[in-house]
């Protein structure tokens, strides 16, 4: 049968999604970060307290751009649990990743914690329980976010809610992100070659997230073939 979407759900989508990009661009580019280890803690507990303010604000809109990017998940994956109707299941793994993205509320929640107690006065080697997370946050939400396309691309590539193009960017991009992830098992800070591969990978998930975007806005008032389902004997 057919059965139209809903399309406000389709266009609140689209919204998160390009909010989503557009405040993980702004914790990239202006929002400043907890000092690399190599630096030690002595200088890093320095950089904490002087940019006290712009870290809680920053841990604030990293919270802000999880909560974006579950409900633009979990809207891609209704849209494409429509598409697939009772037989299909792509959509589940792309609800599975989405939800695991909440890891990312861990690295902000950290974040938090270490400012507030250099703020309160601690101070040696007790400060690295809390550091880390600032630093290592792409690599925490890196697999599950491959996780997430690999079920939005294949479940797309199976119902064509998406154009090739994005569809064929999504599985590229779950296999960056996930290689990319590996950058931590290496001893350089940046994360090497690896961790090139991750900012690549992010990059392309820019890419991706507003073509979505803009692809659920545009058709959010589409009809959708839902296959139906004998009854059982």
């Amino acid at each position: 049968m057919n059965d139209r979407p809903d399309s406000t759900l389709d266009r609140l989508g689209a919204v998160c999604g390009v909010l989503a990009v557009v405040l993980l661009v702004g914790l990239f580019t202006v929002v400043p970060a907890l000092p690399s280890p190599n630096h030690g803690i002595d200088e890093i507990a320095r950089s904490a307290h002087v940019n006290r303010d712009c870290l809680l604000f920053g841990a604030y809109i990293g919270a802000l751009f999880t909560a974006a990017m579950l409900v633009f998940g979990a809207c891609v994956s209704a849209r494409l649990r429509r598409a697939e109707g009772a037989a299909g299941g792509w959509w589940l793994v792309s609800l599975v990743g989405t939800g695991a993205l909440a890891a990312g509320i861990v690295g902000n929640a950290l974040t938090i914690t270490f400012v507030r107690a250099v703020g309160h006065g601690v101070d040696g080697n007790a400060l690295w329980i809390g550091y880390g997370a600032d630093h290592w946050l792409g690599v925490l939400i890196a697999i599950p976010m491959g996780v997430f396309l690999l079920g939005a691309g294949l479940g797309a590539r199976r119902t064509g809610i998406f154009p090739r193009w994005l569809t064929w960017l999504a599985l590229a991009l779950a296999g960056v992100l996930t290689v990319g992830g590996a950058s931590v098992v290496g001893d350089e800070v940046d994360g090497g070659p690896l961790g090139m591969l991750l900012v690549l990978g992010y990059l392309g998930l820019f890419v991706w997230i507003v073509g979505a975007s803009v692809t659920m806005w545009r058709r959010s008032g589409d009809f959708v073939a839902v296959p139906s389902v004998a009854p059982a004997s």
